[in-house]
Order: structure tokens, then sequence, then C-alpha cells
């Protein structure tokens, strides 16, 4: 019996002995970084995937970079230094990974230039080609040659453009060419119920809402480019319409049922930035479309006839961050409508 007693002992100092101490860069990673990058760096509602990036970048490049951030990115500066900071960089080398996907393509085009990127998408006639600074070109086959797709306007906001009118200047549909228009295409937006939001189109690509998601299409052959989709909010009194996006730059942004404002990347869907315009528990929710003026992205909140209080404020595009708010008082209401 005590020979086994002893045999038992030895085995359970072994096992003891043998188990591993919790990595520091993991822990640091998990407690710095996990919220926005998910555990496994593939990205989530409030930052992208990083494990494709790191590749690119040497030790004391992701360095800085964790130091630093990216501001204009929403990605703020982290205050951690030495071997915290060595511990994190060693962690992140352990889940990156090489693009996945097909290989790089060459299109020649019938202006003559060259075009190389990675097509994401492809019918008989049209391709859509995400290039290395991750811009998306589309483009149409004309023999064995390629060209660009070209677009006579946009339409980048709810209204069309700041005039608000909903008038459109383009010159292809008239009088003479009106009896004509037939559909060329559909997409079912899925899982959603009816649509309430203006698609906008700017250079070619069309971006579509419902509550909570974004879809980027190729405007002229209806192909899926890339659909962004966040799980509704449980327990909302209302927050069931979308009423549409706002176009400025590389950026679209929309609003979630939440009452928050979200910035995407309009090449790739990736979140840029999120600011709360209110708490949803206080009754508020969104639906309206952005409307970006200037270097601004102006948006507002629902909730009224549950008692919340309205206003509008406004972000600057780059950061998110909010440079100015007008509210309104039930009281103040009142006055104007008598």
């Amino acid at each position: 019996m005590r020979i086994l007693l002893v045999s038992v002992s030895l085995i359970l100092v072994s096992c003891r002995a043998g188990a591993q101490a919790p990595d520091p860069g993991r822990q640091a990673f998990d407690t710095r970084c996990v919220r926005c990058h998910a555990g496994d760096g593939t990205g989530g509602d409030m930052g992208p995937s990083i494990v494709t990036q790191l590749i690119a970048l040497d030790d004391q490049q992701i360095g800085s970079l964790i130091r630093d951030g990216r501001p204009t990115r929403g990605m703020p500066a982290s205050l951690v230094e030495g071997p915290e900071l060595a511990a994190i960089v060693r962690f992140l080398r352990t889940i990156q990974r090489r693009p996945t996907g097909p290989p790089p393509r060459t299109f020649q085009t019938v202006d003559g230039t060259s075009l190389e990127g990675r097509v994401t998408g492809e019918g008989f006639d049209d391709l859509q080609v995400r290039t290395t600074d991750g811009r998306v070109h589309l483009l149409r086959r004309v023999g064995d040659r390629v060209r660009e797709v070209t677009s006579e306007m946009s339409w980048p906001t709810y209204n069309g453009d700041p005039g608000g009118n909903r008038y459109t200047t383009a010159t292809q549909i008239d009088r003479t060419t009106v009896a004509r228009l037939a559909p060329q295409w559909m997409f079912t937006v899925p899982d959603t119920g009816t649509l309430q939001g203006t698609p906008v189109v700017v250079d070619g690509i069309m971006y579509v809402t419902a509550p909570n998601e974004c879809i980027a299409l190729d405007a002229g052959s209806g192909r899926q480019i890339w659909r962004y989709q966040r799980p509704r909010t449980m327990g909302l009194t209302q927050g069931t319409a979308n009423r549409g996006a706002g176009v400025a730059g590389d950026r679209v942004f929309m609003e979630t049922d939440h009452a928050h404002v979200i910035a995407l990347n309009r090449f790739t869907g990736a979140l840029l930035w999120e600011a709360t315009l209110a708490d949803w528990h206080d009754n508020y929710s969104a639906s309206s479309a952005p409307l970006p003026a200037g270097n601004l992205v102006i948006s507002g909140v629902s909730g009224g006839e549950h008692g919340a209080n309205g206003f509008i404020a406004a972000h600057d595009q780059e950061t998110g961050k909010e440079v100015w708010r007008f509210s309104m008082s039930l009281r103040l209401t009142r006055r104007l409508i008598v």
C-alpha cells in the first residue's frame, strides 16, 4: 500500500511539473486587443482581421502600430512598452498567416495598360478585382481585354446631392428612352423583411442597407462584393428599419438599430470606427441615412414616440469623434408645432 501511495504522489508531482505556464503574450492580447480583433485575430464588430496583415510587417513595425495606433482608422494608441509589448508581438507571430484565395492575376485593359489584383467575383462578362491597395475595380470583358466600368454620375446620399431635391442630372433616361426601361438583375437581401432605404451608388458600386447590415454590389451586374452584418439588438422597442447609407471618400456611413453611427471601408466592408449616439436603454434607436457634409457626417436618432428627446450629431469622418450636437427638448418641439 505504501508503494502504491508513493507512486501516485510521484505521478501527481510529475503532472504538475509538466503543466505549462500561461503565455504572457496571449494574456496581454486578451486584455488589450481581443475586444476589437477577437481571440484568434480574425476580427469582430469593432475591428478588422489582422492575421493576414501581420506577415507584411516586421516586429518593430508591429510594436509601433500597437503603441501609436491608427487614430484616423479608429484604432487608439496603447500604453504598452517593454516586456509586455515584446510578448504581444511574439504571440501575434503565432496567429499570422498568408492571405488565402486565388493568386493575383494580370489583366490587359483596352487602353493599353495592365491591372493586377485578386478576383473577388466574376461572370461571363463582368469581373470584380481587388488590387493591393484594397480598392475594388469593376471590369467588363472586351474580347481578351477588359475595360473599367464608367458611370455618368453617382448618387452618394439618400437624396442624391446636398440640395436634397432628389433630382438627377443624368441624361441617358429621357422621353425617348424611358419606355425601354426593363429589369437588368435582381438581388435578394437575405434574412430581412421590407427594405425602406434608397440604394446609393458611387463609381459603379451600389450600397444597400437593412437593419444592422450593409451590402456592396456591382451596380451593373448585381454581383455581391462584400456584406457587413452584425446581430440585431435584443430588447429594442423599435429599430426594425434602416433607411440607407451615405458615402464620402473611401467610407460608407450608416446607423445601427441601437443608435450608433459606424463607418465602413467602402471597398472591403471593414469597420473603421463606431460612435455611440445615445443609450438604447433610454428608448433610443436609429434608422435614418447619415448625411456627409464637408469633413463631417451628420446623424439623427429615433425614439420620440417612446419619450426620447430628439437630436442630431456631427462626427468627424476620419476618426468618428463627435464634433457637435444639437438637441431639441420636448418643450421646444411643442412651441415649434404650435
